[in-house]
């Protein structure tokens, strides 16, 4: 009796193995896997990786805590890669493991983050929990083409009478506000925001590289004045490293492009402002030996700004137009963008306010 048992055993172990084999599918998976030769200031240097791409996400594998930090690739080198960290990069060392996602950078965004203070990279800074993101949006994205755009003639009001009455701002603009520090640039925004209360615009305000505590009284401010419910906050602070004060605009950016391109609303941006943005590039860049150009900036720190401020449109109304594009869901939305630049001692012929003043539509 025990033997015909082992041997039924036997026949439905040869069966199943059977089976097995004809059902066996070869499934080779080849990585693309690179190390860490140096990591200093937010700059990782990487080699192995010769198949990545621009402004591709690398995954860092921290070998002290085994958590998986995003970089993202700038350089791309004969023998090795300069990408920046977009995390804490005190945790990498020489030799972690990176190695390719085969994506570009991304953020969540939805309407669950209104009313929500965020970091450049989407998290949660407000101690208010996890969000729901809808979806994601590309932070890099191309600007709308002309085929896509119409005539910025309806009116985006700021509440201040002398604005609205004698050089008023439209849905889609970008208007330039410039001036030393202390001059009521931010103010300005805010008071923007505020007078949004009750219409259908959405807004973002980015703060780069400012002090905590004045991003603090921000959020105050838009709270006491009922404003937060249509606003949200994407705080990268001046003790957050450079890295994310390089990609808080453009992650600003996309989330007002969620509601413009999918849900077809009004949307406000403002950059608090471009100037330290321009500092963070210039320090990212000069970490990765770029070579330097006037006043040290690298040679396409216009670039950086015009392909931001270019992404503001007023998106046409025609649905047979917009069916053409890929990310448009809904037309008739649109971005309009209120980019702030300091000068210093009122000089607005210096190298970046004159770049952004040949970027914008007025100031």
């Amino acid at each position: 009796m025990a033997t015909s048992d082992a041997t039924l055993r036997a026949s439905e172990m040869k069966k199943a193995l059977l089976e097995q084999i004809e059902h066996f599918e070869e499934d080779l998976k080849l990585e693309e896997v690179g190390e860490i030769l140096e990591v200093k200031d937010g700059i990782a240097r990487i080699w192995g990786l010769s198949s990545a791409v621009a402004n591709e996400m690398l995954e860092v594998e921290s070998s002290e805590t085994g958590e998986l930090i995003t970089a993202l690739a700038l350089n791309l080198e004969e023998d090795n890669i300069g990408a920046v960290v977009l995390g804490d990069y005190l945790r990498l060392k020489e030799g972690d493991t990176v190695r390719r996602t085969g994506r570009v950078l991304e953020v969540p965004a939805g309407p669950a983050f209104l009313g929500r203070i965020v970091s450049p990279l989407g998290e949660p800074r407000d101690g208010k929990g996890a969000i729901k993101a809808s979806t994601t949006m590309l932070v890099d994205r191309k600007a709308p083409g002309i085929v896509y755009r119409q005539p910025v003639n309806e009116p985006l009001q700021t509440g201040i009478k002398a604005i609205d009455s004698m050089i008023p701002i439209g849905r889609g603009q970008r208007e330039l506000i410039i001036g030393d520090r202390r001059t009521g640039k931010t103010a300005l925004a805010i008071d923007t925001i505020i007078n949004q209360r009750g219409g259908d615009v959405v807004c973002v305000y980015v703060a780069i590289g400012q002090k905590a505590s004045t991003v603090a009284s921000v959020v105050d401010k838009l709270e006491a004045e009922g404003a937060m419910d249509y606003t949200i906050i994407v705080a990268a602070n001046a003790s957050d490293p450079a890295t994310l004060q390089y990609i808080s605009p453009y992650t600003g950016c996309a989330l007002a492009e969620y509601f413009m391109y999918k849900e077809g609303r009004a949307t406000l941006v403002i950059y608090d402002d471009l100037s330290k943005q321009a500092d963070a590039y210039r320090e990212i860049s000069l970490i990765l030996r770029r070579p330097p150009g006037r006043e040290a900036y690298p040679g396409d720190v216009f670039y950086l700004h015009s392909r931001l401020l270019e992404r503001a449109a007023r998106l046409t109304d025609d649905e047979s137009v917009t069916a053409g594009h890929p990310d448009i869901d809904k037309p008739g939305g649109s971005l309009t963008a209120l980019p702030i630049i300091q000068t210093q001692a009122g000089d607005v012929s210096a190298y970046i306010p004159t770049n952004v003043i040949s970027i914008t539509d007025g100031q």
